[in-house]
């Protein structure tokens, strides 16, 4: 079985004859602009000596490696379409697996979590069978339970009524989860009425800071070297962003995320920016919003993004989101575009999570089974064998944690260590956390 490490602490360039059999080595280093006098594009910028900069973000896949889909019943383990389907993705260079991660099935009563939870006892599970196979985890925690949110509808898939009750579960599945994980996200598309149950896009990053305050909080105190993840907004929403920073969100994340699907996904992902979060290309705006906070040394991660493919027979032309890409080659090359897009224009990405390994066919339209890149009985689909191909040319990938931090030998993020994502000329100071 093919074996590949995450988190790298020597730092090559790539092969120039690997980086030339992509299209080159050249790169757009764009500067970080601040709002501040005292930091100027002179001495504010990304290290152009970086030598992760020629390489692509490090490849990671969605995988619901919780979802009754693997499982017979709730008293047994996976079935053999989950080793299938977590064999394909080591074989395949996956290096990072993002696993969402319900709240309201962790904790489904107001008591103290059980680690021998049916499905906590999953997660376990899912962690154990990463770690098998060399691969990191990325939980992304969301779905408030029903106690949590009295009063409202049935849907898991919004905002606790009080965010502080996450707090403690925060902290029990760092305390118990936490030095397997690479990575704590926190909820799902925030910017979403569909993933918050808030009417008003104005009110939801109201709802949403603080509850990452609370979640982030709650895991820094089960395990001090958390890494904490804000929770990825649906495409480059950098209204929602700024938002977020205008309410303090600052200093509750280590790491910022985003989920840059393409408003029209026949529209292919380096087409330029239209000015608007829809396109992938708009994806410096929120570089210039972390940049105004004086946020910009911190890593990005594009945590979910994807083609899917299907017929557009149908689709409501005032739903464009709907539309997918025709076949599963065009599906390949726009992801190995959005790769190489970042790997020459965006040195800030370190990770990039493609959606997804499997989803089941339950949506009318289709649009979400499109997405999957392996099949029931584990046939692999032209997706993956493209990014791996893509991956093997530069034989290494960029560490998703180089940014502020600095990576001993068990792979845990120290967020007060040192930044190396500075220019030489910037001496930098850790903010107190």
């Amino acid at each position: 079985m093919h074996r590949r490490t995450v988190v790298r602490a020597a730092l090559f360039g790539a092969p120039a004859a690997a980086a030339a059999a992509i299209g080159g080595v050249a790169l757009n280093r764009a500067h970080e602009r601040s709002g501040a006098a005292a930091r100027r594009d002179s001495d504010w910028i990304w290290d152009p000596f970086d030598e992760q900069s020629n390489l692509p973000p490090a490849l990671g896949v969605h995988f619901h490696g919780t979802w009754d889909m693997y499982y017979a019943s709730r008293d047994t383990g996976p079935g053999s379409m989950f080793e299938d389907h977590l064999d394909q993705l080591a074989d395949h260079s996956v290096e990072v697996l993002r696993v969402d991660v319900g709240w309201s099935a962790s904790q489904p009563a107001y008591t103290v979590p059980s680690a021998s939870h049916w499905y906590n006892q999953r997660i376990e599970r899912v962690l154990d069978a990463a770690a098998d196979r060399d691969m990191q985890v990325l939980l992304t925690l969301h779905q408030s339970p029903a106690w949590a949110r009295p009063g409202t509808s049935g849907d898991a898939r919004q905002f606790p009524t009080d965010p502080e009750l996450i707090r403690p579960w925060a902290a029990w599945m760092a305390r118990t989860y936490g030095k397997r994980v690479l990575a704590w996200e926190i909820w799902n598309e925030p910017n979403l009425k569909a993933f918050t149950g808030v009417d008003d896009p104005r009110a939801r990053p109201d709802r949403y800071v603080p509850l990452l305050k609370a979640a982030y909080e709650g895991l820094k105190a089960g395990d001090p070297d958390a890494v904490v993840v804000f929770g990825g907004p649906c495409q480059n929403d950098d209204v929602f962003v700024r938002a977020c920073y205008r309410l303090g969100a600052r200093d509750y994340f280590d790491v910022m995320s985003v989920h840059p699907y393409q408003g029209n996904q026949t529209i292919p992902p380096d087409a330029d920016d239209a000015g608007t979060r829809e396109r992938m290309t708009h994806f410096p705006a929120l570089l210039e919003v972390m940049a105004d906070y004086l946020d910009g040394d911190k890593p990005v991660w594009w945590t979910e993004f994807g083609f899917s493919v299907h017929g557009n027979a149908g689709v409501p032309t005032d739903k464009p989101w709907r539309l997918g890409v025709a076949t599963d080659a065009l599906s390949a090359e726009y992801l190995y575009r959005s790769f190489e897009l970042a790997r020459r224009e965006y040195p800030q990405v370190r990770l990039a999570v493609v959606y997804a390994a499997y989803k089941p066919a339950t949506d009318s339209s289709g649009h979400q089974y499109g997405y999957r890149m392996l099949d029931v009985d584990g046939t692999v689909r032209p997706q993956l064998p493209t990014l791996r191909r893509y991956q093997a040319a530069f034989g290494r990938s960029r560490s998703p944690l180089i940014g502020c931090a600095t990576i001993d030998r068990c792979r845990r993020w120290r967020p007060n260590a040192c930044c190396c994502a500075r220019s030489p000329r910037t001496i930098w100071t850790p903010t107190p956390r």
